[in-house]
């Protein structure tokens, strides 16, 4: 984590105040070091940063390359902090849908999931048309929607020939 605020101050009466530290990113057993050029260095005891208020999401697992009505390989949305830590302690409802349709197709499955530990899976999604540049599009009421990368939806396999044009009756 990055350490911001006023890293430097002189003592007042001998006792120096840091009013304004903060650290941006979640961990335990972080320590601070005091250090003046004249004395030996004093280490604090151990503290945990937890992550701020949930903001926005991102997507975790991105969507790949699927054959159209195949499962898309359980694409994760995940909710952060501004600061991008995982709120793990929360259990929004979180919505998927077609951010970049390019090949006009249908979203399938299920569209809404609850975060576990910040975390939504969406293990059941497909499309049904074929395009490249697809994405994938996350909403939960206030916080930040995020959009996916781009993948691609390819043809399923051939199950069999079909005549475009009718043969019709005529003289030998």
């Amino acid at each position: 984590g990055t350490l911001s605020g006023t890293t430097t101050v002189s003592a007042v009466n001998g006792v120096a105040t840091f009013a304004n530290l903060s650290i941006d990113k979640v961990g335990i057993g972080y320590t601070l070091v005091a250090s003046r050029a004249t004395l030996p260095n004093l280490t604090s005891s151990a503290f945990n940063i937890a992550p701020a208020a949930a903001t926005q999401l991102s997507f975790g697992t991105q969507p790949t390359n699927t054959v159209a009505g195949v499962l898309i390989a359980a694409p994760t949305v995940r909710v952060l902090d501004a600061f991008g830590n995982l709120v793990t302690s929360n259990n929004s409802f979180i919505t998927v849908m077609i951010g970049n349709n390019v090949g006009g197709g249908t979203l399938s499955g299920t569209l809404t999931a609850q975060a576990v530990g910040g975390v939504a899976t969406f293990n059941n999604l497909s499309i049904n048309k074929t395009g490249t540049g697809y994405t994938l599009a996350a909403v939960s009421g206030s916080l930040t929607s995020a959009a996916s990368s781009n993948f691609n939806i390819t043809p399923a396999a051939a199950v069999g020939l079909a005549f475009v044009t009718q043969p019709t009756s005529s003289a030998a």
